[in-house]
């Protein structure tokens, strides 16, 4: 720390006050930790005895309390080993509050982690989840209100404070009033791009703190402009919502959707820091894949979007199907053909059993489509089955008494009849008793096969071969789609023969078969989440939206994304309103159009490159921090050598600047694989980045523009040798995601403007 800075800091009036405060609350978490640690090791030991005490005779209540204490001791471990993990920085703000009606003020400690004094409970550190610590993030001075549980509660906040605490050592405070424009705000958005996730509790903005606080019952949607914060906000929702409603979800049924497993390793290490552990970490064809439960080849996902980068003549088509099965319409479709296997399967005939009557078929049939209408197509089936097997084990004996009781019966009239003669009598007795016996004979054989005659002509075909048996006929095609044309169902169907002749599917696939299994099979217990957080939402289709809801049977989504960034939108979503008015109709709808990673400079030409579109696309509006323009450099890609020694230059400079994370970004996948080629031999430390590799530290990574989506660096220089960006509505949202990955720095390398669409934006937003 600087003389000068440690001058201003001991210089604040609360300066011994505060050194006071944060030794104490230091010295506490020790003393926490240390008497936590001998109560573990006893806990645990009584534990082990207990169990190995414990006779099998013993009642399940005994097994429940046990199971329960270590269900405890995992809790407790975990929060000690969060409150372990903030001794160094146990808080970062400070409000002096007093509530209506109360005479005293509290002054409360704002961190991430909770700690109350053991003998009279008073908070030593608040959460920052807790529903007081609302007051720092949204309130000014003076008089403010906050939600507790429901209920509006008033107060007076006469300070706020923030403090910048490392390693356990304060090195600034700070009395500020509006959190929007404040100093620590400016100091994390000018820190390095590798530590910002985790620093971000600290500075969460008012309009970020409405979204992660907002209404936890309803689903929430996110339009959020590049560098606005959504995936933070995505996390810290995430830990709000196991702070304020764990207690009904546990974190195994929280899933947390990422673009690719890139973004997972991204976000990896923020997880635990925010008290988030088990919630479920995955991309949305790895889970797919998974909870559909066959072994799925997949045609690679961005090779449509690479298509259309190349702007193959095939695209058009390519984009229309990808639109096609994207679309309601098309839920609509697979809805129309999952009701006529519904019927199909529905029972109509009645229960006989010999000639017993059990069930009638109406009543078959009125279970099956209403009663049971509740599971699952295929579990209606099981439903009626088990029902039929008891109603047959119930009234069989029913059945053989009434068999019994009338043939026994007309015995005893055969034997004393004085109509007949005895040879007639015989014959007579021989033939009720054979017939007895026969029919006796008959109910039993029946009952044994009873059920499986019955249920045997309802075929369960796995949802691949239906699905299968759809797609590749244009009859079927047609019968069930009120939108398709005859012709565009012959080409759909031509298309699906030869994409199943390759024994694969398309990403597209998998939310009808999704649906499919939900509505026909049901989805098995371990993959049914409860709350479902999706990141670049932008990027999915409404019919992707549409399965899970359906299959997960909960609206509870967090659906955080980017129009503007919307590379996918060739797969149908390209507007929030159908989600809003059609598919989540109960959602609350947030619009975040602050950029708070980029400077000013960086963000003014990110937004000339997205008006070239002339599509109504909100402004973004980045947070007043200024910084270097946007250079182009030209280059000229036959002379290689020169070109790398320029971009050695360049990121020698840059780490002079103790800017260390650095992107190369190339457009696509040819034009990276160009670049590494190129420097490969560089005495740079360099990465060709692939979607299922991690980010190497201390490397320059070389990623297409499609991949560094939801990446954020210190410096990015963007690099066209071969593939310049055009004026098409793909290439300018990929060359805006490159343009909004950088912090601090951006250049920009092409033969000329136009490789960068620079001839159409104002030369005063970039230097040359």
């Amino acid at each position: 720390m600087s003389s000068e800075k440690q001058k201003s800091v001991r210089d604040h009036k609360d300066y011994q006050l505060e050194i006071e405060r944060l030794e104490f609350t230091k010295e506490y978490i020790k003393n926490v930790l240390e008497m936590s640690k001998g109560n573990k090791e006893q806990f645990v030991e009584n534990l082990k005895e207990a169990f190995a005490d414990l006779d099998t005779s013993d009642s399940s209540l005994s097994y429940m309390t046990l199971l329960t204490n270590a269900q405890y001791l995992e809790l407790a471990q975990s929060e000690l080993e969060r409150l372990a993990s903030v001794i160094g920085k146990p808080y970062f703000s400070r409000i002096n509050f007093k509530s209506s009606g109360d005479t005293d003020e509290e002054i409360l400690y704002i961190g991430k982690a909770s700690l109350f004094d053991r003998v009279n409970q008073i908070p030593i550190i608040v959460d920052w989840r807790s529903p007081i610590a609302n007051v720092y993030y949204d309130g000014r001075l003076g008089e403010v209100t906050y939600d507790a549980y429901g209920e509006t509660q008033s107060g007076y906040l006469s300070l706020k404070r923030q403090y910048e605490i490392e390693d356990g050592f304060l090195k600034e405070i700070r009395d500020i009033d509006l959190t929007t424009h404040d100093e620590l705000l400016q100091k994390s958005l000018s820190g390095k791009a590798d530590n910002r996730l985790t620093e971000i509790v600290a500075t969460i903005q008012n309009e970020q703190n409405d979204v992660i606080r907002a209404s936890l019952k309803h689903p929430i949607i996110v339009q959020g402009a590049a560098g606005s914060g959504k995936t933070t906000i995505a996390l810290h929702r995430i830990s709000y919502f196991l702070y304020s409603s764990g207690y009904r979800f546990p974190p195994e049924k929280l899933m947390i959707l990422a673009p690719n497993r890139l973004f997972i390793d991204y976000i990896s290490a923020v997880l635990p820091d925010l008290g988030v552990n088990k919630i479920k970490q995955t991309t949305y064809i790895d889970f797919m894949r998974n909870c559909l439960g066959k072994k799925i080849k997949l045609l690679t996902p961005n090779s449509k979007l690479m298509a259309l980068m190349k702007g193959e003549e095939k695209s058009k088509w390519l984009q229309w199907v990808s639109g096609y099965k994207g679309s309601l319409d098309f839920k609509e479709l697979i809805d129309n053909y999952v009701k006529e296997i519904e019927h199909n399967l529905a029972p109509t005939k009645d229960f006989i059993i010999e000639k017993s009557l059990l069930m009638r078929g109406q009543k078959i049939n009125k279970l099956f489509l209403k009663e049971f209408n509740y599971l699952p197509i295929y579990k209606r089936l099981d439903k009626i089955k088990n029902l039929l097997a008891n109603d047959l084990r119930l009234k069989k004996s029913i059945i053989l008494t009434k068999i019994n009781t009338k043939y026994d019966e007309a015995l005893e009239k055969a034997l004393y009849s004085t109509r007949m003669n005895a040879d007639k009598r015989k014959e007579k007795v021989v033939t009720i008793m054979d017939t007895k016996e026969k029919r006796i004979r008959t109910v039993e054989q029946e009952s044994k096969a009873a059920i499986k005659n019955y249920m045997d002509p309802f075929v369960r075909k796995d949802i691949f071969t239906l699905y299968k048996e759809l797609m590749t006929s244009a009859e079927l095609l047609q019968k069930y789609s009120h939108t398709l044309t005859e012709k565009e169902c012959k080409k759909l169907s031509l298309y699906s023969q030869r994409i199943f002749a390759k024994k694969a599917l398309e990403l597209e696939d998998l939310a009808p078969l999704f649906f499919m299994k939900a509505k026909l099979e049901g989805i098995d217990e371990p993959y049914k989440m409860k709350s479902i957080f999706i990141d670049e939402a932008q990027d999915y289709s409404y019919f992707q939206f549409v399965a899970m809801k359906e299959g997960f049977e909960t609206d509870l989504f967090t659906i955080v994304g980017d129009l503007a960034q919307g590379i996918h939108s060739y797969r149908g979503l390209n507007s929030w309103e159908p989600l809003v008015t059609e598919i989540f109709p109960n959602a609350n709808y947030h619009a975040l159009q602050k950029s708070y990673r980029t400077t000013i400079e960086i963000m003014h030409l990110a937004n000339d490159i997205l008006s070239i579109m002339g599509k109504d696309l909100p402004i973004v509006q980045p947070v007043i921090r200024h910084g270097d323009k946007p250079r182009f450099t030209k280059i000229d890609p036959s002379n290689l050598q020169q070109v790398r020694e320029r971009l050695e230059e360049d990121i020698q400079s840059l780490k002079g600047q103790e800017l260390n994370s650095i992107a190369i970004i190339g457009k696509n996948d040819s034009e990276c694989l160009r670049l590494y080629k190129m420097l490969e031999n560089s005495n740079l430390p360099i990465q060709l980045l692939e979607e299922k590799e991690d980010m190497k530290k201390g490397s320059v990574v070389i990623v297409p523009s499609y991949l560094s989506k939801g990446l954020e660096f210190d410096a990015v220089l963007i690099v066209t040798l071969e593939e310049a960006y055009s004026e098409e509505e793909l290439d300018i949202k990929l060359l805006y995601v490159a343009m909004t990955r950088p912090m601090h720095r951006l250049y920009l390398y092409g033969s000329s403007l136009s490789d960068m669409l620079l001839d159409n934006v104002t030369s005063v937003h970039f230097a040359q």
